[in-house]
């Protein structure tokens, strides 16, 4: 079964490169009937030279793996330089498919400094002046790019202008990433009084029966607080006062006396000042990406209002088994995700200034292809590298609820903002073997819930009256093709540093601080690729009298003692029929 996709605005740098190899000229471009030949591997050789140095090196590239985010689609290379110089890498085909269309990317501390991607067939070259340091190199042949991955497209739209607005469930455009001042209402100041009460929502859980499988727990539905969310009072279609639900979920504001107001819970968080952040749930369906609102009814009064209590409801009726009323409660679910990983990072760093983050959520996100992001047709839940996307169609496939699919894709955001993450992205499911960036980055995605939820029993829901899906148990450590190629291998390995649970060869339990702050210093910096090598080198440096253990970890997912950033121990895990090792090649 497939599960999450990644597609970056960028798409990845394999199919950036891609789409900037597949001119004309040097003859015709490979087709898909090409791909299946019977070359499982396409062979370079490579030559790097510069002052003192020049070698030459035959890499192959393989498609045995699958797509374009299989392992050995992209090859690593590695080179140092003590001082300034002039480095000509030169690329020719020797075996495999014919004609081939080679890329090269050269990297330094995970930022591109050249890209060599010509139409020419079968060569590739590219000569520049460097500084002193340590580089990567990638080698990636376009072609098994080209016939495995999708673009999200930017293709115009027939959108909805005049969609009604259902009752409870409110769409206000924001102006806007301030809270409104009591200057935007035009209702008398003289007289005020008070009103104050409870935001709250109804929580769905995901359930996993082994009897009968997975299922949103609809029966077992339980309120809880809407927290840290923008409140407000409106006045004649203006902001009267404003602001924050407590951790209760209860507010108090200001209102304007004898004066027709409502109040209005926003799926919004809010803070300026440091730390700050400004996450709000919009609709993708709609135009302009309107942030979904509860309203309370209009009401006058001349004397406090005491007992104002909003609450979001699921609309799921449990006599009809379907949805019958007004699904209010979604946006501020996936609100509360966010914020529980919002404040799990706080608390390792309280002066953090998080990039404002707009989630994307609509009853009419659905898996389907046939469409684009403004119409729903957002295919799977997914970070776009500034924005995620969520999946709400009912009888389909529906993520407000699946805490852990939240924040995984938080997770990459996470990754952007605060830490790096040098991953490519696309389809992985179960079992696939794949470039260790990618198994990081979704590896990551998947063990980061489990910390933040503690609770490692991932749960994806789906299918009609949302009564199917798929679980993933962290804590189990058996891995289909275990090995620094897996993301099940991956996320085991993390989220056992994490756990006071010790199973196995689990007799670590670090916490999350240790892991936080690999990711945002030396994870965010190394001079390798982000794969698990460059994260668990720099854990090991950092916790030295854990270090036995955490080989012991690895070793328990067929992934050999991790000595440097760049894999180099790696000698006795090499899948299938190709040649995978060394991880980097060492110029």
């Amino acid at each position: 079964m497939m599960y999450f996709y990644r597609l970056l605005p960028f798409l990845c740098l394999s199919f950036v490169m891609a789409c900037s190899g597949s001119g004309s000229g040097g003859g015709a471009a490979p087709t898909a009937s090409d791909l299946d030949n019977g070359s499982v591997e396409t062979c370079y050789d490579v030559r790097i030279s510069y002052t003192a140095s020049n070698q030459l090196k035959n890499i192959c590239t393989t498609r045995e793996f699958g797509g374009f985010n299989g392992l050995g689609v992209s090859r690593f290379m590695r080179f140092s330089l003590g001082s300034a110089a002039t480095v000509s890498i030169n690329v020719s085909r020797t075996s495999g498919l014919d004609p081939a269309d080679p890329d090269l990317v050269l990297y330094r501390n995970g930022q591109i400094i050249q890209m060599a991607d010509s139409v020419q067939f079968n060569d590739e070259a590219m000569t520049t002046a460097l500084a002193a340091g340590n580089y990567v190199v990638l080698l990636n042949e376009y072609v098994y790019s080209a016939f495995n991955n999708k673009s999200q497209g930017s293709t115009a739209v027939s959108i909805k202008q005049n969609e009604t607005v259902i009752p409870g469930l409110q769409k206000k455009l924001v102006s806007d990433n301030n809270i409104q001042s009591k200057n935007d209402s035009t209702c008398d100041t003289t007289n005020e009084i008070a009103v104050s009460g409870f935001a709250l929502f109804e929580r769905v859980t995901p359930s996993f029966i082994p009897a009968s499988g997975v299922s949103l727990d609809y029966p077992g539905a339980q309120i809880q607080p809407i927290q840290q969310a923008v409140v407000e009072v409106i006045c004649n279609n203006g902001v009267y006062s404003s602001t924050i639900s407590a951790a209760d979920g209860s507010y108090s504001l200001a209102l304007p006396s004898g004066q027709q107001s409502i109040v209005r819970v926003r799926a919004q968080m809010l803070q300026t000042g440091t730390p700050n952040w400004n996450i709000s749930i919009v609709d993708n369906t709609t135009s302009g990406q309107p942030v979904y609102v509860m309203d309370s009814q209009p009401f006058i009064s001349t004397v406090d209002q005491a007992g104002m209590n909003l609450q979001a409801d699921s609309g799921w009726d449990n006599n009809f088994l379907r949805y019958t009323g007004p699904r209010v409660a979604a946006p501020f679910a996936i609100l509360d995700s966010v914020r529980k990983a919002k404040d799990k990072v706080l608390a390792e760093s309280a002066s953090l200034s998080f990039p404002e983050l707009k989630i994307n959520w609509s009853v009419n996100n659905t898996t389907s292809p046939l469409g684009t992001l403004e119409s729903g047709a957002i295919e799977s839940s997914f970070f776009d590298g500034n924005e995620i996307y969520l999946l709400g169609a009912a009888d389909n496939d529906t993520d407000e609820y699946d805490e852990h699919v939240i924040i995984h894709e938080w997770g990459h955001y996470f990754e952007d903002f605060f830490s790096r993450s040098d991953s490519i992205g696309g389809v992985h499911s179960f079992g696939d073997i794949l470039d260790p960036r990618v198994v990081f980055g979704e590896g990551f995605g998947n063990a980061l819930s489990a910390m933040i939820t503690d609770d490692p029993l991932y749960i994806d829901t789906n299918g009609r009256q949302q009564n199917d899906g798929f679980t993933i148990n962290l804590e189990n450590n058996i891995c289909m093709n275990a090995g620094w190629y897996s993301e099940c291998s991956i996320q085991s390995v993390l989220y056992d540093i994490y756990d006071a649970d010790n199973d196995m060869q689990d007799s670590v339990s670090m916490g999350f601080s240790p892991v936080f702050n690999v990711l945002q210093v030396a994870q965010k910096n190394t001079a390798a690729l982000t794969t698990i090598f460059s994260f668990i080198k720099a854990l090991k440096d950092q916790n030295p009298a854990n270090a036995n253990a955490i080989d012991a970890l690895t070793s328990g997912q067929s992934i050999d003692p991790i000595l440097d950033i760049y894999g180099t121990s790696q000698f006795s895990n090499d899948p299938g029929a190709t040649d995978q090792l060394p991880v980097y090649e060492i110029y």
